[in-house]
């Protein structure tokens, strides 16, 4: 079963268990997929699919943030949670210490190289499971250090 079958699965689950907040979000979810399955001309691969979620919880995030500053708790709270329902189905992140032997082996490969290069080269590496805000401060870190 790929990522997009077991979305519609725990969408038909979160009906019948009558789970609100989950449906609305698989709801959103799913139509977000659709609508980037539109875009691309066909059917998504894992990749594609993982970087749509990633979207969406940054989305969440940046919500979140913005209505604490609004002083709207409640609805923060509720962009936090549809936050963590989407963080389910995105692989694992790499923890620091694998970050910084692919920033380490990518200084080594390309000494003297523009703190953008390896970032983006590092980045490419870790195919999407590393936050782009770490890799960038390891990076600074090591030019710098």
């Amino acid at each position: 079963m790929n990522l997009k079958e077991q979305i519609q699965s725990e969408l038909t689950a979160a009906l019948k268990a009558k789970d609100d907040l989950k449906l609305q979000t698989l709801r959103m979810l799913s139509a977000s997929l659709h609508n980037e399955e539109i875009a691309k001309g066909g059917e998504l691969d894992e990749a594609t699919t993982h970087a749509v979620i990633r979207r969406e919880v940054k989305k969440r995030k940046e919500a979140a943030e913005s209505f604490r500053q609004g002083d709207r708790p409640e609805q923060a709270d509720k962009e936090e949670a549809e936050g963590k329902v989407l963080e389910v189905y995105l692989p694992q992140m790499m923890d620091e210490a694998e970050v910084t032997k692919i920033v380490d082996e990518e200084m080594a490969t390309n000494p003297g190289g523009q703190v953008g290069q390896i970032i983006g080269a590092v980045m490419k590496r870790t195919a999407g499971n590393a936050s782009g805000d770490v890799v960038a401060r390891l990076v600074n870190q090591k030019l710098k250090g």
